[in-house]
């Protein structure tokens, strides 16, 4: 293909979103559905995914045009959202927060599912006695905790459960969407690794996990996706047109909505790759 003929389907598609973004509404969710493609969400997140698909067909059509090319680095994204100690009438700055909550939900970048789940509760070490107030926040009640491991314990378990995946071989009754060639873990915002999981390792003595050290802040990437203001995980749901299912702060639910997510913007088109790293330095300088 010359020079001139790429640079003709390059405008052709141009002009193609030009359009997405002049019809209504109704004429979105109909092209939509005529596609099968999900019709639910906001104006933005619609002309998104309708423009996605437009990409998408010219790519499989025309392969040669490799800046129509978007795939994900990641054969598997782990997504998690811990919950960890608190109390109401403690300065957030000042608080010792411990992970109490290890949820992880594995989900295949190939069919936009979720395929496995992790879960665990912990024991902290350093104030085992959850707040009135952390008890009712996380719905976690003290008995649980009671009888949960500590969270080295528990981490170790998880590592091992990844590893698992990993070796997995692709025969038999493992399907190649089981076995995890390239990981990447999925947070809404920042804080679970970046805050929660810096102090576990600093109170622990033990070494941030290396396979945290990089990792994909979603609430960044989704709204640098769909072109929309920044939200929680209420908001993204919100602008997908779903509904938050489960108890909020309940760490496995909040996991499972925040896959929820993953999985229709996989489905959109949405390329997911790290974009924030810690700053293993400052976790035991600080």
């Amino acid at each position: 293909m010359s020079s001139d003929e790429e640079s003709k389907l390059i405008s052709q598609l141009t002009k193609e979103y030009g359009r997405v973004h002049t019809i209504s509404t109704r004429q979105l969710k109909e092209e939509l559905s005529n596609f099968g493609l999900d019709t639910r969400g906001t104006v933005l997140v619609l002309q998104k995914r309708l423009k996605e698909h437009y990409r998408r067909v010219q790519s499989s059509v025309h392969p040669q045009i490799a800046i129509w090319h978007r795939k994900n680095p990641h054969s598997h994204y782990a997504i998690i959202d811990f919950e960890a100690t608190c109390d109401e009438n403690l300065p957030e700055t000042d608080f010792m927060h411990e992970i109490i909550e290890v949820p992880v939900v594995l989900v295949s970048a190939a069919t936009a599912e979720i395929i496995d789940i992790f879960h665990e509760y912990v024991k902290p070490k350093m104030c085992p006695v959850l707040s009135p107030f952390c008890k009712k926040l996380t719905g976690i009640n003290q008995t649980v905790i009671n009888q949960s491991r500590s969270f080295v314990e528990v981490w170790k378990d998880l590592e091992t459960w990844i590893e698992e995946k990993r070796n997995l071989s692709e025969t038999g009754i493992n399907s190649e969407n089981e076995v995890i060639k390239s990981l990447c873990f999925v947070t809404d915002g920042p804080w679970d690794f970046k805050k929660f999981l810096a102090k576990e390792s600093r109170y622990n003595n033990m070494d941030f996990p290396s396979m945290c050290v990089q990792f994909c802040n979603l609430r960044r990437r989704f709204c640098n996706f769909y072109g929309v203001k920044r939200v929680n995980i209420q908001g993204m749901l919100k602008n997908l047109g779903q509904e938050f299912d489960g108890t909020p702060h309940s760490g496995i639910s909040d996991s499972r909505n925040i896959a929820n997510i993953v999985c229709t913007m996989v489905r959109d088109g949405a390329v997911l790759d790290n974009n924030e790293v810690v700053d293993i330095n400052s976790i035991y300088t600080a």
